[in-house]
């Protein structure tokens, strides 16, 4: 069975890495989690396959984990949702009057 992420959704994470978000840029780096500190539960924000963890067992803080590496309370798979976006078609440069 699958699942997409939303906000409360309580996940199990069994990640290696986890996005480091600054002011102008992104980091993924290598991460251990601790057997006992896996449960978390989703804010519900994603972004380009990770997505948020409140993780109060592990830190009380909020990680960006990838949603693959993500497993529902039953061992349900996360998946991402992906939303189509339809794009006007460009006639090529706009001319200047």
């Amino acid at each position: 069975m699958e699942q997409k992420p939303s906000k409360g959704l309580k996940v199990w994470v069994n990640a290696q890495r986890e996005a480091i978000f600054g002011d102008e840029s992104v980091d993924v780096k290598k991460v251990v989690i601790g057997n006992g500190a896996r449960a978390g539960v989703m804010t519900g924000r994603t972004l380009v396959g990770f997505c948020e963890v409140e993780m109060k067992k592990l830190d009380g803080r909020n990680h960006w984990y990838p949603i693959e590496d993500l497993t529902g309370e039953n061992g349900e798979k996360i998946v991402e949702e992906e939303i189509p976006i339809e794009l006007e078609e460009d006639g090529g440069p706009e001319e200047e009057p």
